[in-house]
């Protein structure tokens, strides 16, 4: 046998699921390994002075500038060369790649780099496991799994409705994400909507704990798509909810900041999503007067943390409290009422951004109108508890 005995150990044994990639396309999930980790295998196995790749052909398939972008496509024929025992194994692949770019000499650079080595992982797969075989196994059994990640794993990916009901199981995640973004889409039920979200936010999270390669051709992992397909549809129940606040019998009005200016209304009545300054409290025992005392509501706060994240949908969340919401303080956060869940990642960005505004801004959330929802839907009548 012209390969040593460690190399053909090397060469039946099976390839780590950690070195295996996924990516969708065209509705199908595809596995495969990266180009780097099959030469650094050749490297290994074969030793660095071992083996040699040679490109037979290339053919540039079709070019093509529209919009000053620059597209092109290549095939090419590689030649894997192994001297093993005195002999030399050649093996053949032909593969293809697509390629873009600012102008025509990137988008060719691209693409043909990209069918070069396509063609050496399929000629060099030949060669067992290690390079990529055992993804062409529909199975997948010679890929070895953690056992951690092993114990975890869904078999199957399960869909539950909005009473705990198991109502659709499946085998392949990406029929999972579809059938998930259906539901979200057409359930017009707020309730229900959330029900449903709550139910099957575990399952969604896996797909990111165990498929962090499950992303989209835009790059976008199908569990983030997920998450704001939910936070954007709970804006919209939000919004249908609220109405503009009115002056009426027991309510209470609770100061966000200094006086506003002429020109601050005049803005604020042009802006396409004006946040209003102050918020009706029905349930107040007392109005809190303008120069802004401080509610303290451990409860609410420990309900605003078991919210999802307001960004991705994530969970759990922290209780942030809006700075801009009432004014500054020394040493005092603002009132607990204005507070919004957020995820360690986001709630951490936030705080590095430093202009908090901004920041909401530019995920198109007005943050007082969450914090308002949320104190309406935890107080539900109770008695607010003013502190200085």
């Amino acid at each position: 046998m012209p390969f040593t005995d460690s190399q053909n150990k090397a060469l039946a044994a099976k390839l780590s699921a950690k070195y295996v990639k996924t990516r969708v396309k065209d509705g199908f999930t595809l596995s495969y390994i990266e180009g780097w980790h099959t030469i650094a295998e050749a490297n290994r196995i074969f030793g660095f002075d071992g083996w040699n790749r040679e490109t037979l052909k290339t053919n540039c398939i079709c070019a093509a500038e529209s919009n000053g972008k620059s597209s092109c496509s290549y095939s090419a024929q590689v030649r894997i060369s192994v001297i093993a025992g005195g002999r030399t194994i050649h093996r053949e692949g032909c593969g293809a790649g697509s390629g873009y770019g600012k102008t025509l000499g990137e988008a060719h650079e691209n693409a043909l780099k990209e069918a070069e080595t396509d063609a050496m992982k399929r000629a060099l797969s030949t060669f067992g496991n290690q390079f990529g075989l055992a993804l062409y196994d529909k199975e997948q059994k010679c890929v070895r799994q953690s056992r951690s990640r092993q114990a975890g794993k869904p078999i199957s990916w399960c869909i539950f409705s909005p009473d705990g009901r198991k109502i659709d199981e499946y085998k392949d995640p990406v029929d999972f994400c579809s059938i998930i973004k259906q539901h979200l889409e057409a359930i017009a039920d707020c309730s229900k909507f959330m029900a449903f979200w709550k139910n099957n936010q575990e399952m969604v999270g896996k797909l990111r704990e165990f498929l962090p390669d499950l992303k989209s051709e835009q790059g976008r992992h199908y569990g983030v798509i997920l998450s704001t397909l939910y936070t954007t549809r709970l804006q919209e129940f939000a919004a249908k909810k609220s109405e503009t606040p009115e002056t009426i019998k027991g309510e209470c009005s609770v100061s966000v900041g200094e006086e506003e200016t002429a020109d601050d209304k005049t803005a604020n009545a042009l802006s396409p999503n004006p946040i209003v300054p102050t918020s009706p409290r029905a349930h107040c025992t007392k109005p809190i007067p303008p120069h802004c005392k401080r509610i303290r509501n451990k409860e609410h706060l420990r309900f605003v943390a078991s919210q999802s994240c307001l960004i991705c949908g994530r969970t759990p969340s922290h209780a942030h409290h809006i700075k801009f919401a009432q004014p500054r303080a020394m040493g005092r956060k603002v009132s607990d009422e204005w507070a919004v869940p957020l995820c360690y990642i986001h709630h951490r960005a936030l705080h590095d951004r430093g202009d908090e505004k901004a920041w909401w801004d530019q995920n198109k959330i007005d943050p007082i109108k969450e914090a308002d929802r949320l104190w309406s839907e935890s107080q539900n009548g109770a008695t607010v508890i003013v502190g200085s």
